[in-house]
């Protein structure tokens, strides 16, 4: 029984790493995808809260 329950956590471990990176994946691309689109129609397209940085942390006003 030991032995089943390790490979079983193995495998569950295993899954979940790759479940983590498909993940990563889709956030960086959504991100990507996002900040093109962005960067192309400015101010047309509605801004996603969780993709904006807080307000008073824009990077263009340090410049």
């Amino acid at each position: 029984m030991k032995l089943d329950l390790d490979s079983e956590k193995r495998s569950m471990q295993r899954i979940w790493k790759q479940r983590e990176k498909q993940i990563e994946k889709v956030v960086t691309n959504t991100i990507d995808m996002y900040g093109s689109i962005k960067g192309i129609a400015g101010n047309a397209i509605q801004s996603v809260k969780a993709l904006e940085l807080p307000e008073g942390d824009d990077l263009n006003e340090e410049i």
